[in-house]
């Protein structure tokens, strides 16, 4: 520093003037640094606070919007931004505190807690069952219009033989949104593939009626997902608790049986392996 701090003598030693200013400005800097680690552990410890989060529309639409009244029962002072997008995001590049995620996660920086899984449903409306009849086999969609999204046309299905198989489908109408795609299928205009979580509305009230269900096989899992941080404020803890209450259900209910391991599966006959 170039200037003198303490005055030194044989008996004491005291601070200079340059010293005293110099003590004085240190003790305000550690004044704020105290207070500012009180204010972040008060911002860990109280469910107060702004939560962006960000959600496929159909989850958002239909489970998480219709409880908030009770979230703001339970966190008043949490002050939530919600958004909505099907495809993956980001969460730190985009600022999101948390998100809800369906299907695999690509994202290696955020960390992953499975909310709940659900059957992968297939279904159409009875309007279009009643014209166009009923399938009974996977093999029999060939003949349907299938409406079909961002999941493509290839469907899953649990064959005869209880392994999983795909049976590409055709149909007149591709919807690059969930809820739109759910809402097609509600009019009639064709059958859909979804998650249990998409469709249950419509199956419950009976606008959709589930087709081909000892062919279904469990779908993909619904997950929240935050960034990696070593202090979870509370009220982002307060989101996440929240949606695992809204999202349990009786799974006993919802559950498929699991496929056989692949080391299980049945060799095929010589006619098969000649036809293939």
């Amino acid at each position: 520093l170039s200037v003198r701090l303490f005055n030194r003598t044989t008996r004491k030693l005291a601070l200079s003037e340059q010293g005293q200013v110099f003590f004085e400005q240190a003790q305000k800097i550690m004044r704020e640094i105290d207070d500012a680690e009180a204010q972040l552990r008060q911002a860990t410890t109280a469910t107060v606070g702004t939560v962006r989060i960000v959600v496929p529309f159909l989850f958002g639409r239909l489970t998480l919007v219709p409880h908030l009244d009770k979230f703001y029962a339970k966190y008043p002072d949490v002050k939530l931004q919600i958004h909505f997008s099907d495809r993956p995001v980001d969460l730190i590049e985009s600022g999101f505190d948390c998100g809800v995620h369906t299907g695999d996660m690509t994202d290696s920086g955020s960390i992953r807690r499975q909310l709940t899984k659900g059957p992968l449903i297939t279904a159409a409306a009875p309007t279009y069952l009643a014209h166009y009849g009923t399938p009974k086999t996977p093999e029999d969609l060939y003949n349907h219009n299938c409406l079909h999204g961002r999941f493509g046309l290839d469907w899953s299905f649990r064959s005869a033989q209880g392994t999983r198989q795909k049976i590409r489908v055709n149909g007149n109408l591709a919807v690059y949104n969930g809820d739109a795609l759910r809402e097609a299928a509600v009019l009639g205009l064709g059958i859909v593939q979804q998650t249990y979580w998409a469709l249950q509305h419509d199956l419950k009230q009976g606008s959709l009626i589930q087709i081909l269900k000892d062919y279904a096989i469990e779908g993909p899992s619904i997950s929240v997902i935050y960034p990696a941080r070593r202090h979870l404020p509370a009220r982002v803890r307060a989101v996440i608790t929240f949606l695992t209450e809204i999202t349990s259900v009786n799974t006993n209910t919802l559950k498929t049986p699991s496929l056989p391991k692949k080391a299980a599966e049945p060799k095929p006959s010589r006619q098969a392996r000649a036809h293939k």
